[in-house]
């Protein structure tokens, strides 16, 4: 313990003994369309949300298992190992284990890390795992080490009694958040959303010319200025109800919403998300360039592409800390995909009858990924009678030669 409390005083101090990372949280870019976007602004667009919700909700469902790997190459899931249970099914005592991947899955689609501490008991054996505040995390160096600093509570943890999730990242080190790099897309949506908000609730526009017969003094030009600069200036202030005065008339020169393309503008806005988290757009409900062939496709390519990468991040990070030197190599942790892979019910039955005909799946093990009980001799495997090696080929050609063969001596005999 003393050498937590010496590097805690050092972290604590004031004087500047130590590298430290740069916070992805210490700034709140502003987009295009003048909008902040931080953390809380982001959710609130429809299409982030739902981007957020997809992928933290698929990862958080499938099930991860302890595997090992056997000498001949089998795999067989460890069930009786203590980390089985902490991993699959309740990692600490207030979280389940959907609860627990879907925060990490929030943490590195918002932030960019997740940051979970390791907790051991006296033999160094995991017994808990604990997700943190990503805004109370610093990575920090000292002495060609590198430790995580809590600003909350001002602990020191070790490299590795941490499990760092992080995605994309320019140093290795702190993951990039999509929600800060891309701030300008989500702003532009933002904004979007506040001048179509605007232009329903005030219901008229103030883009146009004011025009008068009479001759309006410098003064009273500035005025008219400054008094539209002030009121109609801003996104807010679209759309708002003119009073005029003096007779003046408003002649409108704005285009209609859909001239304008607003609503071609909000559904680019949805494909912009979808490039930013790398997910279909079918998937946010955009069904604009979708279709019942593709779709399918689709699906598989989210698997591929959007949660693999995740997954194996994860099941990486847990490998390395989670398990013993001597255990990494035959002991792995692993999601299960085949529930999101399994495609429709015919090309599920052409794919079981094709493993099944070559010996490749049993009966048990088919009924299995189906979630179907097992039944008697469903483990043995079957192979077609008209299958076979060119070894065997040639033997059999070989051995319906000798048969003839013997057939003309026993002739020659008789007779």
């Amino acid at each position: 313990m003393a050498i937590f409390d010496f590097l805690t005083n050092i972290f604590s101090s004031n004087e500047k003994r130590s590298g430290s990372f740069i916070d992805p949280n210490s700034f709140i870019p502003s987009g295009g369309s003048g909008i902040p976007v931080n953390q809380d602004s982001a959710v609130t667009f429809t299409a982030v949300w739902a981007a957020i919700r997809m992928l933290s909700e698929s990862v958080a469902q499938l099930p991860i298992g302890l595997i090992e790997r056997l000498e001949n190459g089998d795999k067989i899931n460890r069930t009786d190992h203590f980390l089985y249970n902490l991993v699959h099914n309740k990692p600490n005592e207030y979280q389940t284990r959907f609860g627990f991947i879907q925060k990490i899955m929030y943490d590195l689609c918002i932030n960019g890390n997740s940051y979970i501490q390791i907790e051991r008991n006296g033999s160094g054996r995991p017994i808990a795992l604990y997700p943190l505040l990503v805004t109370d995390v610093e990575i920090r160096e000292y002495d060609e080490k590198y430790y995580y600093y809590n600003k909350n509570t001002g602990e020191a943890i070790e490299y590795e009694e941490m499990l760092h999730f992080k995605i994309m990242s320019n140093d290795g080190m702190v993951g990039m958040s999509p929600i800060d790099t891309c701030a300008n897309s989500i702003s532009w949506g933002l904004g979007l959303e506040r001048y179509g908000n605007s232009y329903f609730q005030n219901g008229a526009k103030v883009s146009g010319v004011l025009q008068t017969d009479r001759a309006l003094s410098t003064e009273a030009i500035d005025r008219l200025r400054n008094s539209f600069d002030m009121n109609y200036a801003k996104i807010g202030d679209s759309n708002k109800t003119l009073i005029l005065e003096e007779g003046l008339k408003f002649n409108t020169i704005s285009l209609s919403n859909e001239a304008s393309q607003f609503l071609s503008s909000r559904q680019f806005s949805i494909e912009e998300i979808a490039r930013i988290f790398n997910i279909p757009p079918h998937l946010l409900r955009d069904l604009s360039k979708s279709s019942f062939n593709n779709i399918q496709e689709q699906s598989r390519e989210f698997v591929q592409y959007s949660l693999m990468p995740y997954l194996i991040m994860i099941e990486q990070e847990m490998t390395c800390k989670l398990l013993k030197k001597k255990e990494i190599g035959t002991l792995f942790f692993e999601f299960n995909t085949n529930a999101l892979l399994r495609g429709n019910p015919k090309e599920r039955a052409e794919y079981y009858r094709t493993m099944l005909n070559i010996g490749a799946m049993s009966i048990n093990e088919i009924r299995q990924k189906e979630n179907m009980n097992r039944v008697e001799q469903g483990d043995n495997l079957f192979m077609q009678l008209n299958m076979a090696t060119v070894d065997t080929i040639i033997q059999g050609g070989d051995a319906e030669i000798t048969n003839e063969e013997q057939i003309e001596e026993d002739t020659d005999a008789d007779s």
